[in-house]
């Protein structure tokens, strides 16, 4: 699941300016290490703005994790659109994934970047299995009308195992790239999602 490589713009809301200083500060320190006035500080936004939209630090952990899923599973799902064959879908998702790693995001997936540094906080784990029962579904769906490389329909309970080893291998070669900024571990993980096809 990646964050966007956003410069603040002096014209941007208080709202989208706050969001953008702690989505550049949650990915590169860290959430914990992230403290309020030094979001402020990086937005040019007062105390006040803040929590008339974001209430709380969490609040804003909720915002930003939605951010990053609506674009990780936001950019997957309009490969989908355009890619009916796995196959082709799993190259050209790569292909952008991968472009996308070099360009900003050293650090491997945001998105579970900060929901590894939240596990004693229950309101944010709560948030990030919806959000991860979300991605199951979306690609569940996707693999259930895919052409594979059988003519054969997949069973819901087919398409939902390949959609959480989908998901499986996601996650660990993310993780394995943001540990040592290796561009193998996609490599490979395209070569493990092109093998979920069933009927190879």
């Amino acid at each position: 699941m990646l964050v966007k490589k956003d410069t603040i713009q002096p014209e941007d809301s208080a709202k989208e300016r706050i969001l953008k200083a702690a989505s550049k500060l949650f990915y590169s320190k860290g959430y914990p290490n992230t403290g309020i006035n030094e979001i402020l500080e990086e937005a040019g936004a007062f105390k006040k703005s803040l929590y008339i939209h974001f209430p709380s630090k969490k609040d804003l952990g909720k915002a930003y994790l939605k951010d990053q899923e609506d674009s990780i599973l936001g950019l997957a799902k309009r490969v989908m659109v355009r890619e009916k064959k796995y196959s082709n879908f799993i190259k050209a998702w790569m292909k952008v994934l991968r472009r996308g790693l070099r360009s900003s995001y050293q650090y491997g997936c945001p998105y579970a970047n900060l929901s590894n540094q939240t596990h004693d906080e229950p309101e944010l784990s709560e948030f990030v299995k919806l959000a991860l029962d979300r991605w199951v579904f979306e690609f569940e769906n996707y693999i259930q009308n895919a052409e594979m490389n059988s003519k054969k329909k997949l069973s819901a309970e087919e398409a939902r195992e390949i959609s959480e080893r989908l998901l499986f291998y996601y996650q660990g070669a993310l993780q394995l790239f943001g540990m040592s900024g290796d561009m193998k571990y996609l490599y490979r993980l395209e070569k493990e999602l092109l093998s979920l096809d069933p009927f190879v």
